[in-house]
């Protein structure tokens, strides 16, 4: 059995943390508020079009001191909150842990290990859709449940033990798990990165779900545009995504249900703060950085900046 720390028992790291505790994992999952409460007193309930399922009792804290050294950190942030869940990260992190982050976003590896030191922190992204439904609640209804992994420095073609283990870990659990040598899981963190970023700002300036883009010709050139800025900016720094890319991003995203909205879009419909720099806003920094104009990101930026929060 290893000890594991879920580091944010949102839609994610609940859901992941849940399927680690089902296979018989030590689970302590850090939480806030009412949703802490309910973990608490009646346990974490999922429901999942994997089956539903309930941890009773489940260890909940907001104070990850409470749980001392682990063997394992999922990281499951809103990436705005990243830098204090990093220093509240400090009593959860001994001389072997592993740090595992599945945020949003390019640069959450390197943000943590500004923090907690190189050593511990690899590079992760996960392909699910997953969200407290309610307190204690999580709904997660996408068929993939996916979670790739790597070390962030390392030769090609090679991946170490560590991943291994931990890759082998999460798959016992359910999940689908890639395990890749350090040039390819930041490929694959730029090819998920260059879906959300340009679906979420396309579909929060139009205000419309993923199906109502892609189905309306000027909304599906715009998309595209995007696509095409975050892929310049990549290959600006040194990412080849293949030639293909944009084809293949079109038919992910056509894929999905017409009805699906981003994560962003549903926190701008919330009323909830948004990862709007780690989403156009990091595109529009990265391209600065490399003299790549991205102007539809910039919009996109300009435009939800006053509701971002």
């Amino acid at each position: 059995m290893l000890k594991i720390a879920v580091l944010g028992a949102g839609g994610v790291g609940g859901y992941y943390g849940g399927l680690l505790a089902r296979s018989g994992q030590e689970v302590a999952f850090v939480a806030r508020g009412k949703h802490l409460e309910a973990i608490r007193e009646r346990g974490l309930s999922v429901h999942s079009v994997h089956g539903d399922f309930s941890i009773k009792p489940a260890q909940a804290t907001d104070r990850p001191v409470e749980i001392g050294p682990v063997g394992l950190v999922l990281v499951t942030v809103k990436s705005y909150n990243l830098e204090e869940a990093a220093e509240s990260a400090r009593p959860l992190v001994g001389p072997e842990t592993a740090v595992l982050p599945l945020l949003n976003g390019l640069d959450a590896a390197e943000r943590l290990a500004a923090v907690l030191g190189e050593r511990p922190v690899l590079a992760g992204l996960t392909h699910l859709s997953s969200a407290v439904a309610a307190p204690g609640v999580i709904r997660q209804v996408s068929p993939v449940r996916r979670i790739t992994l790597g070390e962030r420095h390392g030769p090609a073609g090679e991946v170490s033990a560590r991943v291994e283990w931990i890759g082998e870990l999460l798959a016992g659990s359910g999940v689908e798990t890639r395990t890749l040598p350090a040039p390819e899981v930041e490929r694959a963190l730029w090819e998920k990165f260059l879906f959300i970023a340009s679906i979420g700002g396309i579909c929060c300036l139009a205000r419309q779900p993923m199906g109502t883009v892609l189905t309306t010709p000027e909304t599906h050139r715009l998309y595209v545009e995007a696509l095409q800025e975050v892929e310049a900016v990549a290959r600006a720094r040194g990412i080849e995504l293949g030639a293909d890319i944009i084809a293949r991003t079109l038919e992910l995203t056509a894929g999905f249900a017409p009805a699906t909205r981003p994560s962003l879009l549903a926190d701008l419909e919330a009323g909830r703060r948004l990862e709007l720099e780690a989403m156009s806003g990091t595109v529009v920094r990265y391209g600065r950085q490399a003299g790549i104009p991205t102007p539809i990101h910039q919009v996109v930026y300009a435009a939800l900046k006053p509701s971002s929060g």
